[in-house]
């Protein structure tokens, strides 16, 4: 008998590419959007509040852990909230920050691309 060892389930979308992974590295330089503590990790913003969105590696933001990660408690974390509890609980659309992020980010490039030529 042979053995297949192909995924039975395809990944989960492409992997990031050299300038959504230049994009992280800038990001994870930024203070958490709730807390303004540091170290961040990144949250793939999935959804609008309302209705869920394609997982994009454009589209994250920089998060503590504790306001990331469900471990820390049911009423912190965007991962125990959801998007719409987490906007409601901190103040933060998440959807509309990461957006802002990856224009800005943007910019950035292109005026010291500008200013190099």
């Amino acid at each position: 008998m042979k053995v297949n060892h192909k995924r039975i389930k395809p990944k989960a979308g492409a992997a990031p590419t050299a300038e959504e992974r230049r994009f992280w590295d800038w990001l994870a330089e930024c203070a958490c959007l709730a807390c303004g503590r540091r170290p961040v990790t990144l949250h793939h913003v999935t959804s609008d509040g309302y209705k869920r969105i394609a997982r994009s590696h454009k589209r994250v933001a920089p998060l503590c852990a504790m306001h990331h990660l469900i471990q820390h408690g049911p009423t912190i974390s965007v991962e125990a909230l959801g998007h719409k509890g987490f906007t409601e609980r901190w103040g933060v659309d998440l959807l509309a920050e990461a957006e802002q992020l990856w224009e800005q980010w943007n910019e950035e490039c292109n005026s010291k691309d500008q200013g190099a030529a």
